[in-house]
């Protein structure tokens, strides 16, 4: 236990927030965001949404409509699942914000190249290196482990940063 909590306390002390400034800028911004995540990314991505529609924000988890997901995911793909929502509802003036612990999950990928072709900005909380999802995101803050669990945990706390620094404040 003792090594476990080490290894998060030594990720959060590495951790360069320094783009977190310009990610509440851009968040402030926006008419919509879209938040994408795998897993225990997924349930990160879940609870920042939640927190986001607390501070008046519009916030979309792309991977919540369970049966909506899983037609998509059989119809098609699930990498390409993502893609329709945000072909239906996002805008220019939105922001996709993808979690990903490895960066190279096919879906974050996809719905990267789809938001960056729609217009959109695109935000990633990483880890691992940032995968080929670093090379997509306009800002990203990447955790420096190759631990799955270390940087889900970092995530979660970078959600909460997140949500303490923004004020957009309609409900």
């Amino acid at each position: 236990m003792d090594a476990y909590f080490e290894e998060i306390v030594s990720a959060l002390e590495r951790l360069d927030c320094s783009a977190l400034g310009e990610i509440i800028a851009l968040m402030q911004q926006a008419e919509s965001i879209y938040i994408l995540g795998n897993g225990g990314s997924q349930a990160n991505a879940s609870h920042l949404v939640l927190h986001l529609s607390e501070k008046g924000f519009k916030a979309h988890d792309l991977m919540a409509e369970i049966a909506y997901l899983t037609a998509l995911a059989n119809d098609f793909s699930y990498q390409q699942a993502p893609l329709f929502i945000l072909r239906r509802q996002a805008r220019e003036k939105d922001i996709l914000l993808v979690i990903s612990g490895s960066g190279d999950s096919m879906n974050v990928l996809a719905a990267l190249a789809e938001a960056k072709r729609l217009g959109m900005g695109t935000i990633g909380f990483l880890g691992m290196g940032g995968g080929a999802a670093l090379g997509l995101c306009q800002v990203a803050i990447l955790v420096p482990s190759e631990s799955y669990g270390t940087i889900e945990d970092c995530h979660s706390a970078l959600a909460h940063l997140l949500a303490k620094g923004l004020t957009k404040g309609r409900r």
